[in-house]
């Protein structure tokens, strides 16, 4: 459809043209003259894209009038047009644009109206796990965001940035450079969104400190040593850096779950301090860095919860925040409570309670679970967010984040949680949350299917799972890389998980023929993950059954047959997100996926040449095969299903062997 626009000026020209090129408009920008040729001096403001197919000639054109006004947005016009698009930003702007390709349908009136309930709707984009994303890809998730109702990105960058005059920091590992920086801030900002620095100031730095130059600088595992100058000096750089390279004035920095504290070289150092003393008095000296650098600080709230509960537990039912805590907190401090756990919209609501018996501004984390492997989880983000927005709403809080987290690898695109990210605009904007206003939303400004994104979740739910949405369930993540000879996680692996994820290979082939071809990518991923695990899932069991069965013909079976199965499907796998990668990604961090499915694929055929050897005569016996099948963890009991979850299944080395690496 082609939509030419009146009142069009430099203010949303570039954002029209952006826009309309992601939702496949075909737009072009007039004055309020008519005259077509003033426009084109405006960058941007004269785009033209292939027609949306199936548009009729009578209905292929539509004039929308632009008009700037107070607050909010609202997209009006009757059967015959004109279209009209009130905004009161660009943000706003580009939501409406949105709007329009869901509700403009030729032939039809329509009047939406709406206003954000936030006055900051953002997201966080984890880049420090390895997966940085490629600025041309970042533009584009920008884009998408935008269009569906987000105003700001925290980019979150342990070392991941160029720092001047520190060669080491972020090294080999993908950073983005301060030119790199300042464009990506200047195309958000033509699109109405704010970038915004997330560096961290205290721990969770152990890419850096891994470096010579740097390791004189740690005080316990990824803590910085805060009894040294250079620890400052370095934190000021790093601050100077953000504010060089970022319009916004805010900063977040970080200060989350450094539980050691004080208690490695700070402590050869200084002597016993208390960990909460430690840590205010760094916090000051943070804050003081931002002031002259002109940045409201803000920062996880989790570490000053943990100085009010006796067994440090941030989400604890019996955490009392006394005046004690809330007093010595700098109060321009901005406290971002995150939780991206469970739909109980009472815990959430004791949270921002708790939050609000400070002095300080509150924000709000919620998550788009992306960090558990490849797999989405969007119906469980969908359930925890409505909870969580529902409370936030009820308790005045105006600052929004989703944060897509890249732990343990950063395989999962984030473009798969876009259904969860629709959950959080719909409910800023408009408060309704239900699937089918979610399925419009998805479909409008991504062309995609909500329910063929949501359904990706399936591929956890082995064993006829009927908890869709309501668990963190990641079976895929160690049913592919567990070893198939110790049998590890083989309680938890249910009978017929091969059948079942040869069916969801088939059924995810059926979405990606539905699918954009934006995204069809995403799709090759997961069917080639699926037809994985449809050799792998239960190959462990097969052996480990077959050898104390003493099936000699079964062992030679899957020896030579199901075993180089498993390593061909295995490669396959690894190309496929290998080519994801690449797309989304800057190359550095793909090495760790080159290296464990290399061991991976090592193991299986270690574990054939053991059972040939076995068949040969050449050893009496498979040691581990031999060796007893126990639950993983026996505080857990097994479900009907065998399943099991736990943060400690997200790590690789925790799955792959009970040995050191």
């Amino acid at each position: 459809m082609k939509l030419i626009f009146e009142n069009v000026g430099e203010d949303i020209a570039f954002a029209l043209a952006e826009g309309a090129k992601e939702l496949g408009f075909e737009a072009v920008c007039k004055d309020a003259t008519g005259d077509e040729r003033a426009c084109k001096s405006v960058p941007g403001a004269e785009v033209a894209f292939e027609n949306a197919k199936g548009a009729g000639e009578s209905d292929a054109v539509r004039v929308v009038k632009a008009v700037k006004t107070g607050e909010g947005l609202r997209v009006f016009g009757d059967e015959k047009g004109p279209w009209t698009l009130e905004y009161s930003s660009t943000g706003a702007f580009l939501r409406g644009l949105g709007l329009l390709k869901r509700y403009g349908v030729p032939g039809k009136a329509f009047d939406v109206a709406e206003t954000a309930a936030f006055g900051t709707l953002g997201t966080m984009l984890d880049c420090s796990r390895n997966a940085v994303m490629k600025p041309e890809s970042l533009k584009r998730f920008i884009r998408m965001t935008a269009l569906m109702g987000f105003n700001a990105i925290m980019l979150y960058t342990e070392d991941t940035y160029e720092v001047p005059g520190e060669p080491y920091f972020g090294h080999l590992r993908g950073r983005y450079t301060c030119e790199e920086l300042r464009d990506i801030d200047a195309y958000a900002e033509k699109l109405g969104v704010e970038l915004i620095p997330c560096i961290q100031t205290l721990a969770h730095l152990k890419a850096i400190l891994r470096w010579p130059v740097y390791s004189g600088l740690s005080d316990w595992d990824d803590i910085l040593n805060l009894a040294l100058p250079e620890t400052y000096e370095l934190i000021e750089k790093c601050i100077r850096t953000a504010s060089e390279c970022f319009k916004s004035r805010r900063i977040n920095i970080g200060m989350d779950e450094a539980y050691l504290l004080g208690r490695g070289h700070y402590l050869e150092k200084k002597g016993y301090r208390d960990s909460s003393a430690i840590m205010l008095e760094h916090l000051e000296k943070v804050v003081g860095i931002c002031k002259r650098y002109g940045f409201e600080p803000r920062m996880w709230s989790d570490m000053f919860f943990r100085m009010c509960n006796p067994q440090h537990d941030y989400y604890s039912e019996d955490t009392v925040v006394t005046e004690r805590v809330t007093a010595i907190v700098p109060p321009e401090v901005t406290l971002v409570y995150w939780d991206y756990y469970g739909d109980d919209k009472k815990k959430y609501d004791r949270m921002f309670e708790n939050h609000l018996k400070f002095r300080n501004p509150v924000a709000f984390a919620g998550g788009a679970s992306c960090w558990y492997g490849t797999v989405p989880l969007n119906r469980f983000s969908v359930n925890s967010a409505r909870a969580a927005m529902e409370s936030a709403r009820e308790h005045g809080i105006k600052e929004i984040y989703v944060t897509l987290w890249g732990d343990n690898g950063g395989t999962c695109s984030v473009f798969s949680t876009l259904p969860t990210l629709a959950c959080y605009a719909e409910n800023c904007w408009n408060g309704r949350t239900a699937d089918d206003n979610l399925a419009q939303a998805v479909k409008a400004v991504t062309g995609a299917s909500y329910e063929s994104f949501m359904d990706l979740e399936g591929l956890m739910c082995p064993g006829n799972r009927k908890d869709l949405g309501k668990r963190e369930l990641y079976p895929t993540r160690y049913m592919l890389y567990q070893d198939v000879l110790q049998g590890k996680f083989d309680l938890h692996v249910p009978d017929g998980s091969n059948e079942f994820f040869a069916k969801e290979a088939e059924r995810l082939k059926a979405e990606k023929e539905a699918a954009p071809g934006g995204f069809s990518y995403l799709y090759d991923t997961f069917i080639a993950l699926a037809k994985a695990l449809s050799v792998k899932a239960e190959l462990g069991k097969k052996l480990t059954k077959a050898y104390r069965a003493s099936d000699r013909a079964e062992l030679e079976r899957l020896c030579k047959e199901t075993i180089p199965e498993a390593v061909k499907l295995v490669d396959a796998f690894l190309k496929t997100l290998r080519k994801q990668w690449m797309y989304e990604n800057k190359a550095f961090g793909f090495e760790i996926h080159d290296i464990r499915f290399g061991g991976l694929k090592e193991r299986l055929s270690a574990a054939a040449e053991t059972v040939a050897s076995y068949l040969a005569g050449d050893i009496d016996a498979i040691e581990e095969l031999e060796a007893p099948r126990l639950s993983y963890d026996p505080y857990e009991p097994l479900d009907a299903h065998g399943g099991i979850s736990g943060s400690y299944l997200n790590e690789w080395v925790t799955l792959v062997t009970q040995n050191g690496i």
